[in-house]
Formats: C-alpha cells, sequence, structure tokens
C-alpha cells in the first residue's frame, strides 16, 4: 500500500464513520440531523451553540439562553428554502412557509423533517436561517463610545441628566433601571412630567417662572419605583417614540441578554411626555433644566421631534426660545434634523418674472409657507384644480371658496420678528391628489423659500429637499443631527428582514434632511447613526412584528430622530468628564471630531455637516484643546489573521499610556502599559483569558492623561 494512502486510512479510521448528510442541507443543518440521528456531534446540544448556528425553538417558542434544550427531535429550527418552481414552497412537506418570494422562502421545520425536506424534488438547497445581531453594537461602537466607557478615564454619563421631551416612556422597561443596591426596583428616572395627565403635584423647585402653567403631573423617582413595584405605570408611552429615543441615548441593556446599551448608561432620566405643542417642548425643556439644577447636575435635553411652520433661520419665536434656555455652562440641547430629504416639500427661487408652482395635496387641510425679505412684494394668486384663482396683492388676505375647497391666502400682512415677510397659503377641503397652482408675480422681486408646513399634508411638483432642516434644527444654539446608515439586516418576531437594497451601509439615509438654513448656515452640524438601530420597545406602543426583536423587549426604528440621541448620549459623556462646557464649547469638539469618509466627502456639507459622530475625538478635543495633541495608533495591517501589529506615538507631557482592544459588544479582550513615548505593540489574537478571538470587527484605542486616540477598526478575517 502506498504510503499517502496509508496515512489517509489511518486518518479517517481516528476521525470515525464518514457522514456526508443531505447534500442540499447547509453544513449547519447537517450536523443538525448528524446529532439528531447519528447522536453527534454533542456539542450542538449546548443551547449557546445552537443559539449561534441556528434559530431554534419548541412547541413555537423560542430557544433560551441558558435554557436546557430537550431531544434533538422535539426542535424547530428558522430555515431559507430556495425552490425550482415559483411559490412551490407553499406545498412542501413538514415546511411551515412564513413568507414566499418567488422561488425563496423562509419558515419553519423540524429536525427530524431536514432530510426529507431536503431530498423533496422541488427543493434546490435548505440554509439554516441564522441569528443576526440586530442590536446597537452596529450604531454605539461605530460612534466610539465603548472605548470611553471602559478607559483609565472612563465615564458612561455618571452625573449627568439626559433629558428626553417626547411621547413618554416605558417606566417599566429594565434598560431604564439600576442595580445600584440589587435592587431592580429601582429606577433612573428621576422626574417624569406627563403633560398630558390630570394636573397634580408639581416639585417645590418648579419656580415662579411656571406659576401660570401648572398643567399635568409630575412623578417622583419615588412614585416611579411605587409603581414599578406592582407593576402599573402611572403614565404610559403609546407611541413607543419616546421610549426608543431614551433607549438609543442613555438605555443600559439589562432587559435582555442581546446587551442592548445606549450610548451613556451610566445617566439618569428626566422625561416629559409633551403634548408636542411648540410651547409645551419648550416648557419640556425648561423643566429637565430646572430639574437639574436643583439636583446640581449637567444635563442635556434630547428633541426629536419638529416641523416646518416657520422661517427656517432661527428667528422663530420657537427658536429663540429653545436658545434661551441654553444660556450657562452645563447645558445642551440635541434637536433632530428631520425626515425630509427625500421629499419635495421645499421650493425656492430667485423670482424676477412670472414664477409658477404646483402643490399636490395629500390631506384635506394643507398649510404652505413662503418667506421672503421684507424688501421684496408679489401679487400671489392660487388656482383651484377647477381653474377657479384667488388673488391677493401684497399686504392683503383673501378668504375664498371654491368647488375644489377654499383658500385662505394672506400675502405678506404680518411682519415676523426677523423682519422678512411670509405669505401664507391654507388650503380646506382640498381633495387627495388634487393638483393646486401658486403664482407669483413680482411688484419688487427677491428670494422666496416656501415649505409644506407639514409633509404628510402634501408636496410641490417641482420641489426639492434641500433647506428642509425642520425647526427647531435651525435655532443657533442646539446641535442638529442628520442620520446616516449602520445596519440594514436584522432578525425580528417575523423573519429576517432585509433593506439592503433601499439602504448601503455608512451612506447618508435619504430620508435625512439636508441645509442649510434659509438665512445660510450650515446644517445640520454633523450626522449620527439613524438606520436601522435597535432600542428599547414601549410594551404600550402597537406592536409591529417586523420590527419588534426576538427578545420582545426592543425594536428596530430609524429616522433622524434615533440620531439625535446618538449624540445627547455623546454630550452626556462628555459633560460627565467635564460639567462647565457649555453649548459651544460641545458644538466645537464635537464637529472638530467628526470622522470623514469617502461617503462624508469635503466636509463641511450640507447633507452631513462635519462628518460622522466620533466621541472619542471630541472628547480628545475637549480634554488635550486640539487634535494636534492627540495619541495616535495604528494598524501595521488591516484585515488580520494571526497577528496584530499597532504603532502608537502619544504627546509629551503624557504621564501614562494604555493600548485597550475590545470586541464590538464593547468587552475589554486586552490592554498593555506601555513605556516608550512611541513604539509597536503586537497582538497574537487572543483575548487576557488565552482563548483565540473570533473574525470580526475589534475595536483599538490609546488611551493617555492627555487624552485618548482615535478609534482604530480592526477586522480579524481567519
Amino acid at each position: 500500500m502506498p504510503r499517502w494512502l496509508l496515512i489517509l486510512a489511518l486518518v479517517a479510521s481516528l476521525a470515525g464513520p464518514a457522514w456526508a448528510g443531505p447534500e442540499r442541507l447547509d453544513p449547519v443543518l447537517r450536523a443538525l440531523v448528524h446529532a439528531q440521528t447519528e447522536g453527534g456531534p454533542a456539542q450542538l446540544l449546548d443551547p449557546q451553540v445552537l443559539l449561534q448556528i441556528a434559530s431554534a425553538s419548541v412547541d413555537g417558542v423560542p430557544l433560551r439562553p441558558g435554557q436546557v434544550p430537550p431531544a434533538l427531535n422535539q426542535l424547530r429550527v428558522r430555515v431559507f428554502v430556495q425552490t425550482r418552481d415559483i411559490g412551490s414552497a407553499h406545498a412542501l412537506p413538514g415546511f411551515q412557509p412564513r413568507q414566499v418570494v418567488g422561488r425563496l422562502a423562509t419558515g419553519e421545520v423540524a429536525v427530524p423533517d431536514l432530510p426529507a425536506l431536503s431530498d423533496h424534488p422541488e427543493v434546490v438547497y435548505v440554509a439554516a436561517s441564522r441569528p443576526l445581531s440586530p442590536t446597537l453594537d452596529r450604531s454605539v461602537p461605530e460612534v466610539g463610545a465603548p472605548a470611553l466607557w471602559y478607559s483609565t478615564l472612563s465615564t458612561t454619563g455618571q452625573g449627568v441628566i439626559v433629558g428626553v421631551v417626547d411621547s413618554g416612556i416605558d417606566v417599566l422597561h429594565k434598560d431604564f433601571r439600576t442595580g445600584r443596591a440589587g435592587d431592580e426596583l429601582e429606577t433612573r428616572i428621576v422626574y417624569l412630567w406627563d403633560q398630558t395627565a390630570p394636573g397634580g403635584w408639581m416639585p417645590p423647585w418648579w419656580g415662579d417662572a411656571f406659576e401660570e402653567r401648572r398643567y399635568g403631573r409630575v412623578f417622583t423617582r419615588n412614585d416611579l419605583e411605587a409603581a414599578i413595584a406592582v407593576g402599573i405605570p402611572p403614565t404610559m408611552d403609546t407611541l413607543g417614540h419616546g421610549t426608543h429615543v431614551a433607549g438609543i441615548a442613555a438605555g443600559d441593556g439589562t432587559s435582555s441578554t442581546l446587551g442592548l446599551r445606549g450610548v451613556a448608561p451610566g445617566a439618569d432620566l428626566v422625561v416629559v411626555k409633551t403634548t408636542f405643542y411648540e410651547d409645551d417642548v419648550v416648557d419640556g425643556v425648561r423643566f429637565v433644566f430646572e430639574a437639574a439644577a436643583a439636583l446640581g447636575r449637567p444635563a442635556v435635553v434630547n428633541l426629536s421631534l419638529g416641523g416646518h411652520a416657520g422661517p427656517h433661520d432661527g428667528t422663530s419665536l420657537f427658536e429663540q426660545m429653545i436658545d434661551a434656555l441654553v444660556d450657562r455652562p452645563g447645558r445642551a440641547v440635541v434637536v433632530s434634523a428631520g425626515n425630509e430629504g427625500d421629499r419635495k416639500i421645499h421650493v425656492g427661487a430667485d423670482v424676477r418674472a412670472r414664477t409658477t408652482w404646483h402643490l399636490v395635496a395629500e390631506r384635506e387641510v394643507v398649510g404652505v409657507q413662503l418667506w421672503h425679505p421684507a424688501a421684496a412684494s408679489f401679487t400671489v394668486g392660487v388656482t383651484a384644480p377647477t381653474g377657479e384663482t384667488v388673488t391677493a396683492f401684497p399686504g392683503t388676505t383673501r378668504w375664498a371658496p371654491t368647488a375644489s375647497g377654499s383658500v385662505q391666502l394672506d400675502n405678506a400682512v404680518s411682519i415676523p420678528p426677523n423682519g422678512d415677510r411670509v405669505i401664507y397659503i391654507s388650503l380646506i377641503g382640498a381633495e387627495r391628489g388634487a393638483r393646486w397652482t401658486i403664482t407669483l408675480d413680482p411688484v419688487r422681486g427677491g428670494r422666496v423659500d416656501g415649505w409644506v408646513e407639514d409633509p404628510a399634508e402634501g408636496w410641490f411638483v417641482e420641489g426639492d429637499g434641500s433647506r428642509a432642516i425642520a425647526e427647531p434644527g435651525n435655532a443657533r444654539r442646539v446641535i442638529t443631527v442628520g442620520a446616516y446608515i449602520t445596519k440594514n439586516r436584522w432578525t425580528s418576531l417575523a423573519g429576517e428582514q432585509s433593506m439592503a437594497e433601499e439602504y448601503q451601509l455608512g451612506a447618508l439615509a435619504p430620508f435625512s434632511s439636508r441645509g442649510p438654513t434659509r438665512d445660510g448656515r450650515l446644517k445640520p452640524d454633523l450626522a449620527a447613526p439613524g438606520a436601522w438601530i435597535a432600542s428599547a420597545r414601549s410594551r404600550d406602543a402597537p406592536p409591529s412584528p417586523w420590527l419588534t426583536l426576538p427578545d420582545r423587549e426592543h425594536s428596530m426604528l430609524l429616522g433622524t430622530s434615533m440620531a439625535a440621541p446618538h449624540v445627547t448620549g455623546a454630550v452626556a459623556l462628555l459633560l460627565s468628564r467635564n460639567p462647565s462646557l457649555d453649548w459651544q464649547d460641545l458644538k466645537e469638539a464635537l464637529t472638530g471630531g467628526a470622522r470623514r469618509d469617502a461617503f462624508v466627502g469635503s466636509a463641511p456639507n450640507d447633507a452631513w455637516g462635519a462628518g460622522k459622530l466620533d466621541v472619542l475625538r471630541a472628547a480628545d478635543l475637549v480634554s488635550s484643546g486640539g487634535p494636534g495633541e492627540a495619541p495616535v495608533v495604528a494598524a501595521l495591517a488591516n484585515p488580520v489573521d494571526r497577528e496584530a501589529v499597532f504603532r502608537y506615538r502619544w504627546p509629551e507631557g503624557a504621564t501614562w499610556a494604555e493600548l485597550h482592544v475590545y470586541d464590538i459588544a464593547g468587552r475589554r479582550l486586552a490592554a498593555w502599559r506601555l513605556t516608550g513615548q512611541e513604539g509597536e505593540i503586537r497582538w497574537n489574537l487572543r483575548a487576557a483569558d488565552g482563548r483565540p478571538v473570533a473574525s470580526g470587527l475589534y475595536l483599538v484605542v490609546l488611551v493617555t492623561d492627555r487624552g485618548q486616540s482615535e478609534v482604530v477598526r480592526l477586522v480579524v478575517q481567519r
């Protein structure tokens, strides 16, 4: 017998009997079949392994981490099936389809039925539906937060108040509780003001400024903990928006095993369930700041809300009042830019001759504002779909019925605080889809910019998404945030979801509102992850299986509403390090530290602002006073498969330096205390306990007492 054949026979005898398994099953499913039919490999019975390789369930109930699984023949797994004919997955024996699209299907099958399914003549291939990780680990590490949590000068936002003025919060959600005394009944919500509730107790620090506005009810931490003890919340978030936003900014991820931590999981919360009227929103911002002052803490308020009724130049009374509240160090307001980047809600032109725009109504009531300088004036006509025209000369107002609905046309009668003029058009009783014509005849020409007040009400045929920053995002002292894409696939209760065709990873979200402001200022200030984001789900909000994650505690949402709380959490981390920072310090650090890549292009610009949020770079600017003092670390090769080599340099004057490596969940895997001011460190791609790390993304940062380096994103590809 030839030597090579003898060696091959010996190896085969040591490896045990060969088992090819069904050829049309992927390797994971074939291994499950082997374990069920042949009794091995036994390690597949480990629930942690099962959950990593396939979505397993028993009688429709998902197998959970730590749960001891029954025999494999009782398990069902979620799979993808490719068939030869369109729609034939509906008739496959043993297969329970959930969604069938052409020749592809998702569904469930019992492990014992896998061989028969794969042998069916209609089946081309069967693959396990492997659990994805629909968590904040695609957005929170993206902005550099975990390295700040675990640095030597670590902070998770402790000592800072995160204010959320929104639709409320799920008080019972465990992501907002604390284990200070090992008691899950303790909450991190210091105050909750429900503006929509019947009047009740107000705190003594409410102040003279609020004497005429005693409405709603305030719940203290003690009130909320009493409610948690009996499981009955005193107020509910039936929309779910506020809970989701709060989770991104400050959730601690303790509600499930998915580990969905927000950016500042150590901060406390002051929540305002608002009516969403502008004046009540201003009251809500004030409430947060007054509560923080009473506690002696800095505060940042998140406003994931906005509208287009205003001049879009920061001069509306709403925006001016927001600015006025950001009047001292330790106060900041973060605002979502708006979701109208791909909506035709804006028209604009230098009108020197007759100009016509066409408005398509989407609701019975539509409001439009057209702004222009005071030196300009126009005769304005509104023509109904039936051909009837209502005309108003400069400085006049017309109300008139038409066969298509009533028209209010106010042609620059009022004098707004910015000294400009506004033409206001209101349609009442409009037919959905009907096209109205707006005509401007210049008496004295000038620039005109107009907006549909509510994007749901209508759009302009000639419109665009420029100058579409929603108010109060045009205010001068707020930090306005656009959105980019960090996730486009996830696993939900309804199965695997993919938005990969519509949303390109790393790119600006198509809906993210663009600037500039009407007076030409740069907005948004920067961009943060806003599509798709996993965060806390309110139990009182309407269920949506395709958005709800398998843990039922979290859900997926998108919008600049989700981008803003990333920056809110980042501000909380910065204020935790230095409570004396004011709004200008914070904005300069965030924009100065923003990352630029091929998607951002030349920055600043009207789509991205300064670029992508990078918390570590912002923290370095705050700590060191400038980028020239920052420590530097770089990977000499990327990706790596056996060893990573890092070259580092830390600034003069620093007394110590450490190099840290984290996984995508923010767990520190390796660390080195550095001696020389510059040099190289070699990492054998093993964790501190000696185990080799898996293929994936890892974060590397150089930490000193003079600041931190940029995060290096290292790819291990074995």
